[in-house]
């Protein structure tokens, strides 16, 4: 691994090429067998209307907006099949903090999606989970059980830092 020190000056560096070597020599040191792997996967936004309104995101649509939008499964359908196509394995699906879309939306498009395909889901952010929770009246936990035995495989690690309150004040 890289020392305290070592990532600090990593971290304040705009040296793209050296933050590059510096991470491709910790991988070498943790996996020297040189394999290197990646994945071909897809981002799908299923729903562009959200309800927090961060003023850094320019994706967000307010509730009966003009450009707002939820994917129908087909569309969605149509996005994951064009991935399988090109020979993807996964997708990342994502979209703002509906307050209209219970645990049975989320459940029916999982169950629907691995009905028809042979793909990892890795969907819905912490903010997007903990919204689902909210407005259908369940804890955090049963909302992420629930989703799992609908077909999630993994949550995406983006978005966290909307559920520290002083931090999303400042951002939104």
């Amino acid at each position: 691994m890289i020392s305290r020190d070592e990532a600090l000056d990593l971290l304040r560096s705009d040296d793209l090429i050296g933050i590059g070597m510096a991470a491709d020599a910790v991988r070498r040191r943790l996996h020297p067998e040189g394999v290197v792997s990646y994945i071909i996967d897809r981002n799908i936004n299923y729903t562009n209307f959200c309800t927090e309104y961060c003023s850094f995101c320019a994706f967000y649509r307010p509730l009966g907006h003009a450009e707002g939008y939820i994917l129908s499964k087909e569309v969605i359908f149509d996005k994951i099949q064009e991935t399988i196509d090109l020979g993807g394995t996964g997708i990342l699906m994502q979209g703002g903090l509906h307050p209209d879309l219970k645990i049975d939306w989320y459940e029916d498009l999982l169950r629907s999606i691995k009905q028809r395909f042979e793909i990892h889901c890795h969907c819905f952010s912490a903010p997007e989970i903990t919204n689902i929770a909210e407005v259908s009246g369940l804890t955090i936990r049963d909302t992420i059980a629930r989703l799992r035995d609908a077909g999630l495989d993994s949550i995406p690690g983006g978005g966290a830092e909307i559920l520290d309150d002083a931090v999303r004040h400042r951002i939104s």
